[in-house]
């Protein structure tokens, strides 16, 4: 009996001390620290940039062989892009709000402030390039549409945010009374892209557009693309074949800060 609670001693005493330990390394300094090294590597490296450039180069390679091959006709065809983190550069408010940063109220206030977000290496350039060959920009972003206080409604402020930068585009369609909780589902409003089915419960807009093809897609989110969700693509082979298709019509940027990985 002794020698039994000695050991149940024992074995308590490594629990403390591995939940001791497990508190030092999971506390919130350690968390900040975390989300301080993700936004570095996003505002700071070299790698970030290329990355961008190298994404949107090959986009533009393989959207202007598409066009030629497959004789799309202007306003017949378009592509979809996510806004953050895909087109315009957050990272600011990720720098100054560390953890609150995942505060949907606080981040629909201040993020489309069309001071602080930039558009991101390639896309620029990309977006003109898309009008100039005949298709349609949409912006399909999970930013909160029915948001609203005294710095504007979110549709509005986003707008104003992309023609600032200088980010060609021809509608913007955003969730509509997003639960921060909940990750919003995009395709809704991909299939209002491509049949002109807009659904005021689902989503809000800026304007509509006629139905059209969609030949290429982007986002820094597993779930910016149409049909996929975190858990299952993260349960897949990572040589499974599903991942074909980015490079191939699918073009994915990198974002360390936040997404559906969390």
């Amino acid at each position: 009996m002794k020698k039994v609670l000695v050991t149940l001693l024992a074995l308590n005493s490594v629990m403390v001390y591995a939940a001791s330990e497990a508190a030092a390394i999971c506390s919130p300094e350690a968390k900040q620290i975390e989300i301080t090294q993700a936004v570095k590597w996003y505002r700071d490296s070299a790698e970030k940039k290329a990355l961008y450039n190298q994404t949107y180069g090959i986009a533009t390679i393989y959207v202007t062989n598409l066009v030629k091959k497959d004789k799309l006709k202007p306003q017949t065809w378009g592509v979809v892009l996510d806004i953050d983190e895909t087109t315009l550069d957050n990272s600011w408010y990720f720098r100054e709000c560390g953890e609150l940063a995942s505060n949907e109220s606080d981040f629909s206030h201040y993020v489309a402030n069309p001071q602080k977000s930039v558009a991101l290496p390639g896309v620029v350039a990309f977006t003109h390039l898309v009008h100039k060959l005949g298709g349609y920009v949409s912006m399909v972003s999970n930013r909160d549409g029915s948001f609203s206080d005294d710095s504007g409604n979110v549709v509005t402020t986003s707008v104003a945010n992309l023609k600032q930068q200088g980010v060609y585009f021809d509608q913007v369609l955003l969730a509509n009374r997003r639960d921060s909780k909940t990750p919003s589902d995009k395709n809704p409003r991909f299939n209002a892209v491509n049949t002109a089915n807009y659904d005021a419960s689902q989503m809000v807009w800026s304007n509509k557009l006629p139905a059209h093809k969609v030949i290429a897609y982007f986002g820094d989110n597993i779930q910016d693309f149409p049909k996929f969700k975190q858990p299952k693509m993260n349960a897949l082979n990572e040589n499974d074949t599903a991942f074909n298709v980015f490079g191939n019509g699918y073009f994915i940027l990198p974002n360390p800060m936040y997404g559906s990985w969390e």
